[in-house]
């Protein structure tokens, strides 16, 4: 259902039909639409050559996306909080022992590693520089969820995208890779 047709949009915060949409002008170059997890919906304007009658028609055009997104996110688990500096060093140790232990196993020397706090991702692989980055986010993960993003990113220095290639070198690496991927992505 989109919005009533009654309500005119303007800088700042706005209600349609009791979702919070907040309109801000900015360097951009067209009309954007974010949706945070808290539901409120962002618009974003150029600062010249839109009217806010162009935005909002806009953003009615796209009211259907916008309450399956905002139904998603809601379905979503809360983030985990952020880990504490003693089970940063606990995961530390761990990534350094798995990642050692398979870089040596799939001879894949000279790939360096480093820890950072990453939004939406478990692990990231730097395929020329040869170095992974893992999440900060699996210090609460049991060490089968670490040990298989690590598989995972260092498998990427062999294959770039998650392809059957990919796929089939998993499966030759860490058979059940599929189902601790699983458990991971649910939170478990």
């Amino acid at each position: 259902m989109t919005p009533t047709a009654s309500a005119m949009l303007r800088v700042g915060e706005n209600d349609l039909d009791g979702v919070r949409v907040v309109v801000e002008r900015k360097r951009v170059r067209r009309v954007n639409i974010r949706i945070g997890r808290d539901g409120v919906v962002a618009l974003s304007l150029p600062k010249w050559g839109c009217s806010l009658a162009y935005a909002e028609d806009f953003l009615r055009s796209k009211w259907g996306w916008v309450e399956r997104t905002r139904a998603e996110m809601a379905s979503r688990p809360p983030p985990e909080p952020e880990a504490t500096e003693m089970e940063a060093l606990e995961l530390k140790g761990l990534i350094a022992e798995l990642h050692g232990l398979w870089t040596a196993r799939l001879g894949e020397a000279g790939v360096g590693w480093s820890m950072r706090r990453l939004r939406s991702i478990w692990g990231s692989c730097r395929i020329r520089r040869r170095h992974v980055v893992y999440s900060l986010g699996l210090a609460r993960k049991a060490r089968e969820l670490v040990e298989y993003v690590v598989v995972h990113e260092l498998t990427h220095l062999r294959v770039a995208n998650h392809g059957p290639d990919f796929q089939r070198l998993m499966d030759a690496r860490l058979p059940g890779w599929r189902m601790l991927r699983r458990r991971l992505n649910r939170g478990q």
